[in-house]
């Protein structure tokens, strides 16, 4: 079985979604188990349905498809996992119970930091 990447993503920038998701996209190409662990103003921007928003023109110009789209492409294909914390959910004006099953899972940050252990972390 393939390490655990957990890529914990906190900024909700273009640039740092863009990478994130990319990072998560190729290891889980590479058969590593990706776990996308969102915080912040990531996790708004997730759970509002504005994750692929905020591209730059020259993203397009690039053939760079938008994030959301790749996202949900990695998770369908590559076995790539999107997750929450319970308390993130909650410090980020979210109720936990309506918000659930736009994820895989919602899981401790414990259990995240457990997987993280089991493996690789990058925080961005």
């Amino acid at each position: 079985m393939a390490q655990p990447v957990v890529i914990f993503l906190h900024s909700a920038e273009w640039d740092a979604r863009h990478l994130a998701v990319s990072l998560a996209i190729t290891a889980a190409a590479f058969g590593d188990a990706v776990v996308l662990a969102l915080f912040g103003a990531a996790l708004r921007a997730f759970a509002e349905g504005r994750f692929g928003e905020g591209a730059p023109a020259l993203a397009a110009a690039a053939r760079v498809p938008p994030l959301d789209a790749t996202l949900a492409e990695g998770r369908r294909d590559l076995g790539l996992r999107v997750v929450a914390c319970d308390t993130a959910l909650r410090l980020a004006g979210l109720e936990p119970r309506t918000v659930v099953p736009l994820f895989d899972e919602v899981m401790s940050l414990p259990s995240m930091w457990r997987l993280a252990q089991a493996g690789r972390a990058l925080t961005l």
